[in-house]
This record gives structure tokens, sequence and C-alpha cells, in this order.
């Protein structure tokens, strides 16, 4: 019987194609997750780790057959987010097979960043009832949990409590500067960092 380790030769990579948009917005204490895709979608999206339980506000679906949007929010001591300071994470996956990870599948690291300049006035913030957001980053990533970190992910940041993904254009040949310049044009003022690393096929 003829056997092979399939890690190595079959990797889903994150994909942002049919999204036309994730934004995500940090509150005091929570995150909300809105996905807008240009077909009508009828998969699911939950946070990493809360699949099997398919419970909310960790896992949602959409209301009808014909839902274009779809809106997750949730506490950020919820859904397995990750605490590092004053800094909360969680990946966010997008599924468009209700019980299947499939090629197409898209996954986005979402960032929430509370962490104070050392400039700021002690006592002002102290009489601030609610956390101020300093930040807010989120990154195209793999939806399989069993691969590794990639490096060849698109990342948007902002300085406000609000960040959108906007997938790139599919275009033909075109090289990384081009890439690059584009998306500083269009959305100056908005991003403060983006990284873009190209596929081997793609150069």
């Amino acid at each position: 019987i003829w056997q092979q380790d399939l890690t190595d030769t079959f990797k889903i990579e994150g994909s942002d194609q049919g999204i036309q948009k994730v934004n995500l917005k940090c509150g005091s204490n929570s995150m909300n997750v809105m996905l807008e895709t240009e077909k009508p979608f009828t998969g699911v999206m939950y946070t990493r780790g809360s699949f099997y339980k398919q419970s909310a506000p960790c896992f949602v679906k959409p209301s009808t057959q014909s839902s274009r949007s779809l809106e997750m929010n949730f506490q950020l001591d919820q859904c397995q987010t990750l605490k590092d300071g004053e800094l909360y994470s969680n990946i966010v996956v997008i599924q468009n097979d209700p019980e299947l990870i499939t090629p197409g599948d898209s996954a986005f690291s979402l960032e929430c960043d509370f962490r104070q300049p050392r400039s700021l006035d002690v006592e002002a913030n102290m009489q601030t009832r609610e956390r101020v957001v300093r930040g807010s980053k989120i990154t195209l990533t793999s939806p399989d949990p069993s691969t590794a970190e990639s490096d060849s992910s698109i990342s948007y940041q902002s300085d406000t409590d609000s960040v959108e993904y906007v997938p790139r254009q599919q275009s033909g040949n075109i090289n990384q500067e081009d890439v690059i310049h584009e998306a500083e044009t269009v959305r100056l003022g908005t991003v403060e960092e983006v990284t873009y690393t190209l596929e081997k096929d793609e150069l």
C-alpha cells in the first residue's frame, strides 16, 4: 500500500478571493468583526478553536441563504482571545463550507492594541473610565490550524480603533513595487503600514 505524508503536499494558504472587505473595530472591552462578500455567503465564521462547540458569540452563520454580510462581536475575555500585556489578539476563520476547511477559505489575525505611550500623563489616564485603543491590525493568514504562520501575508494597520482589509485587485503580472505604491495611494492617511509578499508564481 502506497503511503505518503500529505502535510507537505497539501497546504491551505489564506485566500481573500470572494471577499469585498473585512472590518475590525476594537471596543474598550470587545472585538467587532464585519465580513462583506461579493456573492451570497453560506459558510460559517468563527474564532480559531471554536468550530466544534459552534456556539455564539464565537461562531456565527448567515441568517439567510442570500446574505452577503456577517457580523461577529465578542468580549476580550471570550473566544480564546490571547492577551499579551495590553495587546489582544485572535484569529477569525471564514469557511465557505459549513463542515470542512477547503482551499479558498480565509483566516484573519486580529489585533487590538491598548498599550499606552510612555509620554502620556498617568493622572489624566487614570481619570478615563474606559481604556483607549491605540491601534488595530488585521492580517491575512492560513485557515488551517496545522499550518505555521506564513510570511506571505498582507497586513493593514491603523493607529485608531478601526481597520479595514480590502483585497487587492487580482491582476496579471505586476511587481511588488507597483502593488505597494497603489495601496499607499488608494489608502493614504488611513493605513500606517502595508506589507505585501508575493508568491513565486506572482513574480
